[in-house]
């Protein structure tokens, strides 16, 4: 059963005599280990993780996909395994981390936008391809939202799906309820001026805050309560990591032919101008068909998309300006 082990005489329990590695617990047919108290599983530790968390192939807990996906190496002898979409649970938000719907990728770009966000965004058009936008307000000096507005623009009039990352890319599990609010409201003014509306569908950053209360209750607030997670990580953000490796990465998670939500990241060049088209090549040659988040899980609606605010873009004032002391959080070029 759950959260049993299987020890070396091949009986289930959850003593030492079953759970100890070094007295034959087999991590094939349980969990292994005692329960770890400082982050740290796996065969080196011979810690396991907490109910409903899961060990990473690098040896640490956690609950996002990085930590929890078979295919990224999650060690289910030490902790649970495996990726699912939240329910919608009792505070009404629901957490999604993968397409429910059969043959569909979701790319899903972040960060942005940029300059080269135009190029992504031909490169989408002329595939007739709907992707998924998690937008920053001000995540670099210099960088600022307003100064892309009309690339924002052409994406939502596209028919993408545009959505929120908050203002400036902090880790929100490390920062106070009053910023966590901050984060989520200042993104939320750009938008109403550029666009007119703001988004329901949020990612937050790095995967961090998923069960976050402030987190949740800041979401809420604010008129959003879909929470987007990843399972394939095409890891553009890390540094060292370079464009092939990157297209190896992506090409090894979709061989699976299963649905997926790709996170890439369009505040990086390469990714625009060489990776993004990998993937849709790649993809379609794995009999794949795209869709936004949203559609990909059954909510095809735009209308459903948005809380209207004017319901019409705006155009450029004095107001439309970011400066070094609006950005609070520092951004860490970690993924996500």
């Amino acid at each position: 059963p759950d959260n049993y082990c299987c020890s070396q005489w091949g009986y289930c329990g959850n003593t030492a005599d079953f759970c100890d590695l070094n007295q034959g617990c087999q991590p094939d047919y349980g969990i292994c280990g005692q329960i770890s108290d400082d982050g740290s599983c796996g065969p080196d530790t011979n810690n396991r993780c907490p109910d409903n968390y899961c060990c990473s192939q690098w040896g640490y807990c956690g609950n996002t996909p990085d930590f929890c996906d078979p295919n990224q190496g999650c060690q289910s002898g030490y902790g649970f395994c495996g990726l699912s979409n939240d329910s919608t649970t009792d505070d009404g938000i629901q957490v999604i981390y993968t397409c429910q719907n059969p043959n569909i990728l979701a790319l899903t770009f972040d960060d942005g936008p940029r300059s080269w966000t135009n190029d992504l965004l031909d490169t989408l058009d002329n595939y007739g391809i709907q992707a998924t936008f998690f937008v920053n307000g001000h995540n670099e000096e210099d960088y600022c939202i307003y100064d892309y507005a009309e690339i924002l623009q052409r994406a939502y009039s596209s028919g993408h799906l545009i959505a929120h990352h908050t203002w400036s890319h902090p880790y929100l599990t490390g920062v106070s309820p009053d910023e966590v609010d901050y984060q989520m409201e200042f993104l939320n003014e750009a938008f109403k001026k550029i666009l007119g509306v703001t988004p329901k569908y949020f990612r937050p950053p790095y995967g961090d805050g998923v069960d976050n209360a402030n987190v949740r209750s800041s979401m809420l607030t604010y008129g959003m309560d879909k929470m987007v997670i990843w399972d394939v990580d095409t890891q553009d953000s890390i540094d060292g990591v370079t464009e092939p490796q990157s297209e190896e990465t992506y090409s090894n998670e979709i061989s699976d032919q299963q649905p997926h939500i790709v996170i890439s990241h369009d505040r990086i060049q390469t990714t625009c101008e060489q990776l993004a088209p990998f993937e849709i090549s790649q993809a379609i040659d794995n009999g794949y068909w795209f869709d936004t988040v949203a559609g990909c899980n059954g909510d095809w609606d735009p209308s459903n998309w948005y809380n209207v605010d004017t319901g019409y873009f705006g155009e450029r004032d004095d107001t439309w300006t970011c400066n070094s002391d609006d950005m609070h959080g520092s951004y860490d070029s970690s993924p996500q």
